[in-house]
């Protein structure tokens, strides 16, 4: 798996929530992830909204669904992060319990 991003999108996400789009990668990989398809409105592609604790954080990333390129290699675009709300960490360990 393969974690793409657009660079000035990555400023503006470091600008707004302090984090880089990179930093969101152990959050995507972590086996105790939550994640469900964002269908509030039509992006005009499948985007993919993932909850999980990274270190002593907790993350809320938005990514695209995963494609597969003509050699095999599968690319998940990341569209943004962010440090989650106290109210969103209550709901992901409330809705596992």
């Amino acid at each position: 798996m393969r974690y793409d991003w657009d660079p000035a999108k990555d400023l503006l996400n470091r600008r707004k929530h302090g984090l880089s789009l990179a930093d969101d990668v152990p959050a995507l990989e972590n086996p105790d992830r939550s994640s469900w398809v964002d269908d509030r409105f039509d992006y005009g592609e499948i985007r993919i909204v993932t909850a999980a604790r990274v270190g002593e954080g907790f993350l809320f990333v938005v990514s695209t669904e995963s494609k597969i390129t003509e050699e095999g290699e599968e690319i998940t675009r990341i569209i943004s992060v962010r440090k989650a709300k106290w109210h969103e960490e209550d709901w992901f360990y409330f809705n596992r319990a």
